[in-house]
């Protein structure tokens, strides 16, 4: 017979992942998404923590002696020394009010009210 090398029911190794893959077809498609997503989140975290820690970084890039130099000469914040110096400063007083005018509204017509004492005459 011509057949005869083949021997009858050994299964390759991918004989066997295609009956793994029909039996459970969530090792196929659901494990792989998620592991990029568990993959991707610990990513997306780690670039995150980065974007953050860089910009700390930038502020607090100041060093001791430019943060001595803000504290020094500072005066203490008083407000009743406040409002009375404010009270103090020279405020423009020759001001009146004015009445403005009102932008005309666009389809709307003005014209002066007729007396509503006259009547026709017939």
């Amino acid at each position: 017979m011509v057949f005869a090398n083949k021997s009858y029911g050994v299964a390759t190794p991918a004989d066997r992942f295609a009956q793994a893959t029909k039996k459970r077809p969530v090792l196929y498609f659901g494990l792989p998404f998620l592991l990029t997503v568990v993959i991707g989140s610990f990513a997306l975290s780690e670039l995150t923590a980065t974007k953050y820690n860089v910009h700390d970084n930038r502020t607090k890039a100041m060093s001791k002696e430019e943060g001595l130099k803000l504290n020094k000469n500072r005066r203490k914040l008083d407000l009743q020394e406040e409002y009375w110096r404010l009270q103090a400063q020279d405020v423009d007083d020759d001001w009146e009010i004015k009445r403005v005018d009102s932008a005309p509204t666009p389809g709307v017509t003005t014209s002066p009210k007729a007396d509503s004492s006259s009547t026709p005459s017939s």
